[in-house]
């Protein structure tokens, strides 16, 4: 019975709750942000105050060169 209570009952239970239960924040209507995961996480952590980037920039990095002539030949 124990068994039932656990695996069966139990699990089915809060499914069920699981449908009813409000969602704490509601979801953003913008198109990137379709679960509101945003605004849950500066609901969380605070917003930083600072605006949106207007473009993203990519990081100026030289691509990384590997000496490996130093290294005996393989068997």
């Amino acid at each position: 019975m124990l068994m039932f209570l656990l695996f069966i009952a139990l699990p089915t239970a809060l499914i069920v709750l699981s449908f009813r239960i409000k969602p704490l924040v509601p979801a953003d209507e913008s198109p990137h942000d379709a679960l509101g995961g945003s605004l849950a996480a500066g609901g969380l952590f605070g917003g930083h105050g600072l605006p949106a980037d207007p473009r993203s920039v990519p990081e100026d990095t030289d691509p990384v060169r590997f000496d490996l002539s130093g290294l005996p030949e393989r068997e």
